[in-house]
């Protein structure tokens, strides 16, 4: 801006005043691209995902000139890195390493720039993906994955094992990106094997934590409206169990069970909210995705049951309260406890419940 160099004799000093113009009209522009994200929501989840790296671009570019973070913990984390384009891509040796998109929840895809791995070279390629994954950024001795991906295996064939599926993890990485290999995805430093810290990792998984985390304050902070939202981000990303293609493996038990609990938690959440707003056609559907993940879930039946008789369909309410009956009969040899008997007794005597 010559109005600013005019004012100014010393070079450093405009120097510094054009950073200052430049980090305000980034503010500017960040303060209306958050306006779209907004708006946008879980419909237009993928350009959601793509304003919020322009957003960290943005921040980045201003952040650069001792400000620190200015979207106040608005969007999802994301750790500080290497020299990245305006668009949030990894910059590596005049090259773009475009973000490595991992999606745990429901049948494993791997995503890089966009485009889907369809086919891997070799399955333990794939499974060591998977274990690093899991390990959330920590590093993995070669001793822990050969034990997990090889179990009763001779160490010297399993080590070997593991050297040529890191090979072709990274091979099938770099090709997919383009880069032919200059780009080390899988580093193996003092005998741990990580995904390198520099990549751009976006997990579904850590994403539905953190709407999970988002949700729980804004409930504390008596911003339900927004918590609402942020349950519906959650659950929208939940398209199936934790891993749920290595249903056996020791490694993705303790995780599946707890992000499975998550899940019927946000589920139970969204039904309740959706009671209150007197919307029982959508306190169904909730009601019924507990159901498939727990089927002896007694309040999902009452909440059927309330739900279909406020909407006049005391039939299907009474339907529900016989399966309800015979579901725990069958898997807990137990009979539904009193409150789901006393709203049965209520439908039976055609009262309000």
């Amino acid at each position: 801006r010559a109005d600013v160099g005019d004012q100014l004799a010393n070079p450093y000093e405009t120097a510094i005043e054009l950073l200052k113009v430049i980090q305000l009209d980034c503010r500017r522009a960040i303060e209306q691209l958050r306006d779209v994200s907004s708006y946008l929501g879980q419909r237009e989840a993928a350009a959601t995902r793509q304003l919020r790296i322009v957003l960290d671009g943005l921040e980045r570019m201003s952040g650069k000139w001792g400000r620190g973070t200015m979207l106040g913990g608005r969007g999802a984390p994301t750790k500080a890195g290497p020299r990245r384009d305006m668009l949030g891509s990894l910059v590596v040796a005049g090259e773009c390493a475009p973000t490595l998109e991992i999606y745990c929840l429901g049948k494993f895809r791997v995503h890089v720039g966009g485009a889907r791995i369809e086919q891997w070279r070799r399955v333990k390629a794939k499974a060591l993906l998977k274990y690093l994954v899991a390990r959330r950024g920590h590093p993995a001795s070669k001793d822990v994955l050969m034990e997990a991906l090889w179990p009763g295996c001779e160490p010297p064939l399993a080590n070997n094992n593991l050297k040529a599926a890191a090979r072709s993890l990274r091979q099938t990485l770099g090709a997919a990106h383009g880069s032919n290999g200059d780009f080390p995805w899988v580093l193996f430093q003092d005998g741990n094997y990580t995904i390198n810290p520099e990549a751009d990792v976006w997990s579904d998984a850590d994403q539905f934590e953190y709407h999970w985390q988002v949700a729980r304050q804004m409930e504390t902070d008596g911003r339900i409206a927004e918590a609402i939202k942020e349950h519906q981000a959650a659950e929208a990303l939940y398209h199936g169990d934790y891993m749920e293609d290595n249903p056996y493996e020791e490694w993705t038990t303790l995780r599946r069970e707890a992000l499975k609990d998550v899940y019927l938690a946000i589920v139970s959440r969204l039904a309740d909210y959706s009671m209150q707003q007197e919307d029982y056609e959508g306190c169904g559907v909730y009601c019924q995705k507990i159901l498939v993940k727990d089927p002896c879930r007694e309040d999902a039946y009452q909440r059927l049951m309330c739900c279909h008789s406020r909407l006049g369909q005391r039939s299907r309410a009474i339907s529900w309260y016989r399966l309800c009956e015979k579901t725990i009969k069958a898997e807990l040899d137990l009979c539904p406890d009193r409150r789901t008997v006393a709203l049965y007794r209520k439908l039976l005597n055609d009262e309000y419940i």
